[in-house]
């Protein structure tokens, strides 16, 4: 339903037709709900970002210390090898 705004309608001193009309108030409810879902859009979309953030950082974290241990692994059993040989000749 439209609504009715008043206005005011004076005739100056040189006879010239002078209209005012109301200011409308503010920027309306669309607007509103415009700004309203690109502010929940962007709080999706940061926590979005952030959780597969955590996620990709939690994979490479796996993946180091999967190297890690597969290179201690491989330390310990060359030192172990070593220890081996070295009291093979000794003993020879």
């Amino acid at each position: 339903m439209a609504k009715i705004h008043e206005a005011r309608v004076e005739q100056d001193a040189d006879g010239r037709v002078i209209i005012e009309r109301p200011k409308r108030g503010g920027l309306g409810f669309g607007f509103g709900v415009l700004v309203g879902i690109v502010l929940i859009v962007g709080a999706m979309l940061a926590f979005v970002y952030s959780q597969g953030s955590f996620q990709q950082a939690a994979i490479e974290a796996d993946r180091m210390f999967t190297s890690v241990e597969r290179q201690a692994d491989a330390t310990i059993d060359g030192a172990q090898q070593a220890a081996n040989e070295s009291s093979g000749t000794l003993t020879n």
